[in-house]
């Protein structure tokens, strides 16, 4: 039996990742910390309320977690450089525990928008973070500070997960800001391509990273993405979508950030990641890049529906926009009819 320590557990993808490790025989205790209130409970799970970034937040959870022999980072959600100080934290805790396996969830962002970009990015691509896009920027820097951290500790499994745009939750918002050009259609040979992964296969992901002791950086995405186009005509939106100002906010994996002119090069040059090393591991994604698109535009608790039900609501919702779509979203109709 092990102990398991999850950061961040109270939002949109801490909550399944709990949910996933609750249900796992293996896993006897989770220790659930999050300076938000926790809105579910288990047998398992104890709750602590604390704040990652404080002064004395690495002692604290690190004597909350003494026994914890894996560590799941997803704690993301401060401006201004704070998120590096709360994973300094974090990683000054693990140092005390020394787990057997830490889990960290980047972004697929660090890759950069650049117009010379291979097409899917695999792990092995450089990686170089558009500089004017602090998101980005703060992800690698985290990551260097995982990689660092793990270097002097070779006996602990460290997976490093690199999340496309993701999408799912209830009430989040569409991230258009820096995944939809302002022309709904691209030059002349060129065609831009957008992906997405639902929050429900980031969440089974990371579990699954526990499960099989994952090492090494992982991209996570369903698939290879799909042209801009279609996503646009899936969402009825293809003449409408814009970038926003510098001053409005757009929904990145779970939590608002600033987009302004620094993320514009990811509306413009495509940025999709191959999924096939983590597929080679044994794990599937349960929703394609348009699934996940479709069922997070509408509004409602679809997190209290199964899979089957919001794709049949879905489909009556939509079914103008698919015949609208072309190739990649007639294949995606012909698959739930």
């Amino acid at each position: 039996m092990s102990t398991v320590l999850v950061t961040g557990a109270a939002g949109h993808l801490g909550q399944r990742v709990v949910a996933r490790l609750s249900a796992l025989a293996e896993v006897d205790r989770i220790i659930a910390v999050d300076r938000r209130r926790m809105p579910v409970t288990g047998p398992k799970l104890e709750v602590h309320a604390l704040d990652l970034a404080g002064e004395d937040a690495a002692e604290e959870l690190s004597a909350l977690a003494k026994a914890a022999g894996s560590v799941f980072h997803l704690a993301w959600d401060r401006p201004g450089g704070a998120n590096l100080v709360l994973l300094a934290n974090v990683l000054d805790a693990a140092s005390a525990i020394e787990p057997a396996q830490l889990v960290h969830v980047s972004s697929a962002t660090v890759y950069g928008a650049w117009p010379d970009n291979p097409v899917p990015l695999t792990e092995e691509a450089p990686v170089r973070p558009n500089p004017g896009f602090t998101y980005a920027t703060e992800k690698r820097a985290a990551e260097l500070m995982v990689e660092r951290w793990q270097a002097e500790r070779p006996g602990t499994l460290v997976a490093i997960l690199r999340p496309a745009c993701t999408l799912g939750s209830a009430g989040q918002r569409l991230p258009v800001a820096w995944t939809f050009r302002r022309r709904p259609t691209a030059p002349a040979g060129e065609e831009h391509l957008v992906q997405f992964v639902h929050v429900d296969d980031l969440a089974s992901g990371a579990v699954h990273a526990l499960e099989v002791g994952l090492h090494g950086v992982y991209n996570v995405a369903a698939d290879g993405g799909l042209p801009e186009r279609d996503a646009a005509a899936l969402l009825g939106r293809a003449r409408t979508l814009r970038l926003p100002t510098t001053s409005s906010r757009s929904a990145v994996e779970g939590g608002g950030q600033p987009a302004g002119p620094g993320a514009r090069p990811y509306a413009r040059h495509t940025w999709v990641v191959s999924p096939h090393k983590l597929q080679r591991t044994g794990w599937a994604a349960a929703y394609t890049s348009e699934e996940a698109l479709v069922v997070t535009d509408h509004h409602g608790h679809w997190d209290d529906l199964p899979q089957s039900h919001r794709v049949s609501v879905t489909l009556g919702a939509t079914a103008a926009a698919v015949v609208a779509v072309g190739a990649g979203g007639a294949a995606w109709w012909k698959r739930h009819r």
